[in-house]
Order: C-alpha cells, then sequence, then structure tokens
C-alpha cells in the first residue's frame, strides 16, 4: 500500500463518519479547559486512522493530538478533528489532517475537508494540489490586496487585528489552523498567523503550503519546526515582512 494513498483513502473514510455526526455530536469531554473539548468522534477517527496505518506500516511512529506520542524514524503526525468546536456546533470549518516524515523531514501532508468536499495534498519535491489541481501561490507585494487569517489566541488576536484591520481588505477567523493554513497555499488567504499551535494542528499544512511556495516562520522570523509547538506564520512570500513587523509592533516574540 502506498503511503499517500493510504492516507487519501482514511481521510476520505473519516470524512463520510464525521458527517453522520457533524453538529449532533452526543456527549462532549473537557480536557483542558472550557474551551478545549474532545467527542468520542474524535477519538473514534484517531483510532480509525492509527490502526490503518499500524495493519500496513506497524512499526511507523505516531504522533496524533488525543494522547498518542510513538516517534520513530518514520513519524505519522494526525489531527483527527482539526476545529472540533466547529465540529460541535455544526460550523463547516473543520478538516482531518495527516502528514507523514521521515527523519524528521517533512515528505507528505493531506488536509480534508468533508463539509467541502477539499482535498489538499503536498508532496515533497512535487508540488501541492487541490483535489488534484496544482498550486502556486503568485507574490503579492501590498497588504491592502489580500485577504488574511488568524487563529484565536487570548491577548493577542485582538491586538493583531487593531493592528493589521486598515492594511487588508479582510481578517477572516476559521477555527481550524489546518485549513486555514491551507487555504493560503490556494490563495484563498494571503497569510495566517497563529501565537501557538501544535505539531498536529499545522504539520499537514507546512508541506502543503510549502510545496506551493509559500513561506513560513515564526515570529521571531526564523523557519519554523513543524514537529514541535512555536507560533506559525504561513505567508504569500511579497508579503511576510509586513506580518512580521506587525507582531513585532505588539511586541510577541514567540
Amino acid at each position: 500500500m502506498d503511503k499517500i494513498d493510504l492516507a487519501i483513502k482514511i481521510a476520505r473514510k473519516s470524512g463520510y463518519y464525521l458527517m453522520q455526526y457533524w453538529g449532533n455530536v452526543g456527549e462532549i469531554e473537557q480536557k483542558s479547559s472550557f474551551s478545549d473539548l474532545v467527542t468520542l468522534h474524535d477519538k473514534n477517527v484517531q483510532k480509525m486512522i492509527i490502526e490503518a496505518i499500524k495493519n500496513y506500516f506497524p512499526d511507523d511512529g505516531i504522533l496524533a493530538e488525543e494522547g498518542v506520542d510513538e516517534r520513530a524514524t518514520n513519524l505519522w503526525v494526525i489531527d483527527p478533528i482539526d476545529g472540533t468546536i466547529n465540529y460541535i456546533h455544526g460550523l463547516p470549518s473543520f478538516s482531518i489532517s495527516i502528514a507523514y516524515f521521515e527523519n524528521s523531514k517533512p515528505i507528505f501532508g493531506i488536509v480534508y475537508c468533508p463539509v467541502n468536499n477539499e482535498m489538499f495534498l503536498g508532496i515533497k519535491n512535487q508540488g501541492a494540489f487541490l483535489n488534484g489541481e496544482k498550486l502556486k501561490i503568485i507574490k503579492k507585494r501590498n497588504l491592502n490586496e489580500t485577504v488574511g487569517s488568524i487563529g484565536f489566541f487570548k491577548d493577542f488576536t485582538g491586538k493583531f487585528i487593531t493592528k493589521v484591520e486598515n492594511k487588508v481588505r479582510r481578517i477572516r477567523i476559521l477555527g481550524s489552523a489546518a485549513i486555514s493554513a491551507s487555504y493560503v497555499a490556494s490563495q484563498k488567504f494571503d497569510f495566517f498567523v497563529a501565537k501557538k499551535a501544535n505539531p498536529w494542528d499545522i504539520a499537514a499544512a507546512y508541506i502543503i503550503v510549502s510545496e506551493a511556495g509559500g513561506e513560513i516562520v515564526n515570529f521571531q522570523g526564523i523557519h519554523s519546526n513543524p514537529l514541535k509547538k512555536d507560533s506559525f506564520i504561513f505567508s504569500n512570500p511579497g508579503i511576510l515582512e509586513e506580518i512580521l513587523k506587525i507582531t513585532n509592533e505588539i511586541g510577541v516574540k514567540k
């Protein structure tokens, strides 16, 4: 079984499963806070994905949101539902994110949005694709031509929006880092800013945006490591310096 084919197959299967309970999830569990939630369906999809991987590649490692950290040279990074709160509330911006790394280097990543049937795929040295169509970011030079997105983070999101709202066409908050970042690759967004993101949130989108010609750095302007929790800016390369300037004005370095 080819690993990319397997990832696409299990993402579609997971998406089909999730659509049966979208907006009607049943029991909800609280993790670290009232805004950090998990459902039975997060756990079921994660189990479904891991079992499929282990069936074909039993020696591969797994790093997944719901409590699995088994690192190995060949490593799968999984978020069964990126955008769980959206999923709970019947909002369309949620996705399944699956990335694959060898020796800590990204090989491929997929982000699947089942509501819109959008399958993003990035493959090392082969490009990025949306439903089979190749993606290529065209440079923009001015923020006033852009639409950007930001993740929700207390004491940061509002400050960033205040700084940028008169410089861009619009700012959107989707509630899914994987989708928001992937939208940079497809030029639906020109940048996505995350104050803090876990590997499973962005690992697949990292490969997709990189292969589409985007830039990815942390708030210090250093290329981010997708296997570590960090700040992330996914950007059209022509406006990256302007976005970094804004985060610096806020006084945020990490």
